[in-house]
Formats: structure tokens, C-alpha cells, sequence
């Protein structure tokens, strides 16, 4: 089976071609599988197996001055050139081979359900909207080529292009577009309106929030106010992303 990892990146403020560079080289260095890129310019690396030149989204995600482009990754399952494949956002830093024995799972989709913040002792599943819809993490999610995972894509685009009907059915604003609320709602459609707890990766997504000051040495050093954390094999969803952007090559 033809595995490998695909990548989004447009770049705004942040140079999320740059991130991309940084996470290719970790996939690379600890799952050994091909990547390949999304993007709407040329790539100055090498790293990248293929690049998909593509128009740059349309987008109202603003904030603090600063804007971002996270839509059309519904269209993952028409661009992977992979029968299994590894999307992921930019600022997930794979740090082992954790991840490889889901390439082998029977489930069509995996993502993740549970989110257990650094510097947090609990786990938990986050709700959203009026009607409390379990959310997904569009973050990273492992698929197939089969039919129940292209009708995923297709709701999640269905979702994404009538964004604002689905938030008022739903019960959520609908100003920033959200990969995990289409994702989660397409899930939740094409499991027959259940919670699709078969596609859950069975350990939590380690966030590393904004706040949280982040070095790299070959360890990770996570430190807020006076806690300091070094993590080296567990992967680390970093959502400081200017700041991921200064550290040194990884």
C-alpha cells in the first residue's frame, strides 16, 4: 500500500511554507514516508516528494491583525496522490513512531477526539455550538480511499462552502471558518447522526498552548511562569505558531 503525508501551507504573516518544511523533515526522520505539499507557490526545499501547486483560499480569518488560510483541506482526498494518508497541519511536530501502527489500523479515518493540554493532568473531549457536537481535530487525521471516507470529504466540503447555514443549525459563530467543526459535523452525518467513536486515535492530542514558551535544543522545552517541561518522544501540537516559526532547523 502507497503511504505517505500531505501538507497545507499558504503563507500570510506566518511563513506556513516554512512550518511545513520543519514538520516534513520530522515525518521523514521518524515514520520514513514520502510528503508532499499544498500550496499556491514554489517551495525552496527539496524535502517535499510532491508539490500541489494550488489558488490560494479565500478567507475571513482574521485576527489581531493577523490572517490565515485554512480552507480547501477538504479537498485532501482528491490531491493525496497516497492510498493511505497522513494529513496534518504544519505545527504538529512528530518527535517518535507513534503514530506508524495506525497506518495499519482497519478503520478507514482516525483522528483525534481527546485533547489533554501541556501543563494540564486531565483529558477531555471539547463540545461546540449550542447543541454540544463533540468536536474532532482536524489537526491530524489518517485515511483511506474508501467510500465512507470520500463521502466524509465530501460533507466536509458540503460544510465548508455553506458554512453559515450549518452554524446556525448548529450553533456556532460563524465569522472564523473551522476545519474541526466541518470536520466533526461530516463525521457525525456520515455516521448516521452518532458519535463516530470507531475513528478515534486511543490516546489524547498533546496541545502546547500559545502562551507557553517553546525551545528546542534536540529536547523540546515547554515553560509557563515558573513550570518548565521537557518532553523528546511524544508528539506536541505546538498552536504558538510565529513562535515555532523562529526556532532553529529542527
Amino acid at each position: 500500500m502507497n503511504k505517505g503525508a500531505l501538507l497545507y501551507a499558504f503563507d500570510s504573516k506566518v511563513k506556513y511554507t516554512k512550518l511545513a518544511i520543519k514538520c516534513a523533515k520530522r515525518i521523514k526522520k521518524y515514520l520514513k514516508l514520502p510528503v508532499s505539499i499544498v500550496t499556491d507557490t514554489k517551495v525552496d526545499s527539496d524535502i517535499f516528494d510532491n508539490t500541489i501547486i494550488v489558488p490560494k483560499p479565500i478567507t475571513n480569518n482574521r485576527h489581531e491583525r493577523r490572517t490565515w488560510y485554512n480552507a480547501d483541506r477538504s479537498s485532501a482526498f482528491d490531491y493525496s496522490p497516497y492510498d493511505k494518508t497522513l494529513l496534518v497541519d504544519t505545527d504538529y511536530m512528530v518527535n517518535g513512531t507513534t503514530l506508524l501502527p495506525l497506518f495499519d489500523s482497519a478503520q478507514p479515518l482516525l483522528a483525534y477526539k481527546t485533547v489533554q493540554p501541556i501543563f494540564k493532568s486531565k483529558r477531555h473531549v471539547e463540545k461546540f455550538g449550542t447543541k454540544n457536537t463533540v468536536m474532532w481535530w482536524a489537526t491530524l487525521v489518517i485515511f483511506d480511499r474508501t467510500n465512507f471516507v470520500r463521502d466524509v470529504f465530501d460533507v466536509w466540503k458540503m460544510v465548508e462552502n455553506n458554512y453559515y447555514h450549518y452554524a446556525n443549525l448548529f450553533g456556532f459563530d460563524a465569522r472564523q471558518f473551522r476545519n474541526d467543526f466541518a470536520l466533526s459535523i461530516a463525521l457525525l452525518l456520515c455516521n448516521g447522526n452518532t458519535i463516530a467513536d470507531q475513528c478515534n486515535i486511543p490516546w489524547p492530542l498533546f496541545n502546547v498552548d500559545k502562551e507557553i514558551q517553546v525551545d528546542f535544543d534536540g529536547k523540546w522545552w515547554l515553560k509557563h511562569t515558573t513550570r518548565c517541561m521537557c518532553i523528546q518522544n511524544t508528539d506536541l501540537h505546538i498552536m504558538g505558531k510565529q513562535s515555532l516559526e523562529k526556532l532553529n532547523d529542527l
